[in-house]
């Protein structure tokens, strides 16, 4: 396999499949090439949300159909899954500081934006992008081995 840009999977592999909006994508790793793909599942999606043509969406959905053993579908999560990242952070020892780290547990209600500002500490905030980077990572070279791959990253 020829190398993988490692950024572009990791937004792939950790992208919120439950937020995408009303034009929901799939992502696939050419295992030939290393090349992310991402394909619209609507084809008209692709034009109106940021004009690629129909058919150029529509033949990427046909590469795939026609050879679906070269192509590795790439999940994404759900929102549940980035909340447990969260809950994960939450319960680790981010810091040494139990009165910060008590203070960062109860901001969370159950929305990330929400915990994100309630609980006003940039340094928090910043333990948890380091936390949720080093996570996703993690997962992604799971993933890559359960599917027989040792990725050359890009």
């Amino acid at each position: 396999m020829s190398t993988i840009d490692r950024m572009q999977f990791i937004l792939a592999f950790g992208r919120d499949v439950d937020f995408h909006h009303s034009c929901p994508q799939s992502t696939y790793l050419d295992r030939h090439t290393g090349e992310v793909v991402w394909l619209y599942e609507n084809d008209e999606d692709a034009y109106f949300e940021v004009g690629i043509p129909a058919e150029e969406n529509r033949k990427g959905h046909q590469r795939i159909d026609e050879e679906p053993e070269r192509y590795l579908s790439i999940p994404g999560f759900d929102h549940g899954d980035h909340h447990d990242i969260l809950k994960r952070f939450l319960r680790s020892d981010w810091t040494d500081d139990d009165s910060l780290r008590q203070t960062a547990a109860q901001a969370y209600s159950g929305l990330i934006g929400r915990w994100k500002r309630d609980v006003s500490n940039h340094g928090a905030v910043q333990a948890f992008h380091a936390f949720r980077e080093e996570r996703i990572a993690k997962m992604v070279e799971e993933f890559l081995a359960e599917n027989g791959i040792e990725p050359r990253w890009l």
